[in-house]
């Protein structure tokens, strides 16, 4: 009796012991919720041994600075205007803008510039051959037997003539001489080797050019086309 009893405690001791081995083993690594400390060394250490991004190197003070530059003066506004430009000749730092006019007589002389100048006043510079910078000064309306008539040097005094474009009193050169207070280009104007000049009173006169300094400058005021001649 008492070893039949010994004999049945061994036993179930046994399974006991069994059944705990068996259920640790069937117990899967990932349900428990642990990390092996062996396998949390191998991650550090495979995290390290992944290189970091190294930062941009930041740009040396002189590479990055940058020396602004000086805006470029602004050139005059306007210039020689073309052939087909009928302009008005306006002489700058004078009393009532002057502009240069046929008067009744033929001669080249002034008129108000705010005045009601009708077409008399009216010009325009052609050049001797594309692209030259010698130029016939053309009426711009006004027409003697159907054709315009040219600037030039009749008996030492500033005339309206019949053009001949082979005349050296009548070319005409032009001298830069910057811009006039609003901006607008201006220039000497050259007839036949005399400088045209104009009084503070509005009074034509020539003067040898290259003699003496320059008094007078001139802007070109547009004034519409001009009339149907080449």
């Amino acid at each position: 009796m008492e070893h039949t009893r010994a004999r049945w405690i061994a036993r179930c001791s046994l399974g006991v012991v069994l059944l705990g081995v068996a259920a640790g083993c069937a117990k899967p690594p990932a349900q428990s919720g642990a990390v092996d400390p062996q396998d949390a060394g191998m991650v550090g250490a495979s995290a390290s041994a992944t290189p970091s991004p190294s930062p941009s190197p930041s740009p040396s003070p002189t590479a990055s600075a940058v020396v602004p530059s000086r805006p470029a003066a602004s050139p005059p506004r306007g210039g020689v205007p073309g052939r087909d430009q009928a302009i008005l000749l306006r002489a700058v730092d004078r009393i009532e803008d002057p502009v240069l006019t046929v008067t009744a007589s033929g001669r080249i002389g002034t008129y108000p510039g705010g005045a009601d100048t009708g077409e008399r006043e009216q010009f325009a510079l052609v050049p001797l051959s594309p692209g030259a910078k010698v130029y016939l000064l053309k009426t711009a309306r006004l027409r003697v037997g159907g054709e315009p008539l040219c600037v030039g040097i009749e008996a030492g005094v500033l005339h309206a003539v019949a053009c001949d474009a082979a005349a050296g009193a009548q070319k005409v050169t032009l001298v830069a001489r910057g811009a006039d207070a609003s901006g607008a280009a201006t220039f000497e104007v050259v007839v036949g080797g005399y400088r045209v000049e104009v009084s503070k009173d509005g009074k034509v006169s020539l003067v040898k050019a290259g003699s003496a300094a320059a008094k007078t400058r001139f802007r070109f005021v547009p004034a519409g086309p001009v009339g149907q001649w080449p």
